[in-house]
C-alpha cells in the first residue's frame, strides 16, 4: 500500500512539473504593410531611450523590446528613394514597466501577478543641408496587460511577444497617418506598388 501511495505521489509530482511546449516567439515583421519610399538618401535611427536595466523596467528581459520592434518597423516600412536629405528616427521612450499586483491567499492561483505597461514614443525629422529639420512628426503608443501567475515562462514570453506586436499595430497606424499627412512632399509615390 505504501509503495502504491508513493508511486501515485511521484506520478502526481511529475505531472505537475511538466511544461507546456510553446514554440519560441517569431521575430516581428512589418513586410505585410506597403513600404513607404521617402525622398531621402539615408535613414538613421537614434536610440535616445536608455533602459535603466533594473526593475520595475523589464524591456531588457522580454522577448522583444519596443525599441527593437521599432528598429524592425523602420527597416521593413521605410525605404530611402535617394536624394541629399536625411531622415532621423528618434526613439525617445521604449519602456516596459512591471508592477506587482496583490495576490489572494492560497498556494495555486490563476490571478494576475503583474501588470505590464509599455510605452513607445518616436519622433521623425527630415534634414536638408542645414542644422534645423525641415519637417517633423511624432507618435506615441501605449498598452497595458496583466498575466496570470500560473503560466509557464514560455507562455509568458509568448504573451509578451503578442503584447509588443499589439503596441506596434497602434504605432504603425499612428506613424503611417502622420507620415502621409505631414511628410507628403517627401514621399516618392512613383515607387509605390
Amino acid at each position: 500500500m505504501r509503495n502504491i501511495l508513493s508511486f501515485c505521489l511521484a506520478a502526481l509530482l511529475l505531472a505537475s512539473c511538466q511544461t507546456v511546449n510553446v514554440p519560441p516567439p517569431h521575430p516581428l515583421s512589418f513586410t505585410r504593410y506597403q513600404p513607404i519610399y521617402l525622398n531621402v538618401g539615408k535613414i538613421e535611427i537614434v536610440d535616445a531611450y536608455k533602459s535603466p536595466m533594473r526593475l520595475p523596467n523589464v524591456e531588457y528581459l522580454i522577448p522583444i523590446s519596443p525599441s527593437d520592434a521599432m528598429h524592425s518597423w523602420v527597416h521593413d516600412r521605410l525605404h530611402p528613394a535617394g536624394g541629399d536629405k536625411m531622415l532621423e528616427v528618434i526613439i525617445h521612450d521604449g519602456s516596459v514597466i512591471a508592477t506587482p499586483l496583490p495576490q489572494p491567499d492560497g498556494f495555486f492561483t490563476a490571478s494576475p501577478d503583474k501588470r505590464y505597461d509599455a510605452k513607445l514614443d518616436v519622433e521623425m525629422r527630415v534634414y536638408g543641408g542645414g542644422a534645423m529639420s525641415e519637417a517633423s512628426i511624432t507618435a506615441t503608443a501605449t498598452r497595458s496587460i496583466t498575466i496570470p501567475a500560473d503560466v509557464s515562462l514560455a507562455q509568458r514570453d509568448e504573451i509578451l511577444h503578442h503584447f509588443i506586436a499589439g503596441l506596434m499595430t497602434s504605432m504603425n497606424a499612428e506613424l503611417e497617418k502622420n507620415i502621409y499627412r505631414y511628410f507628403g512632399s517627401y514621399i516618392d509615390y512613383s515607387k509605390t506598388p
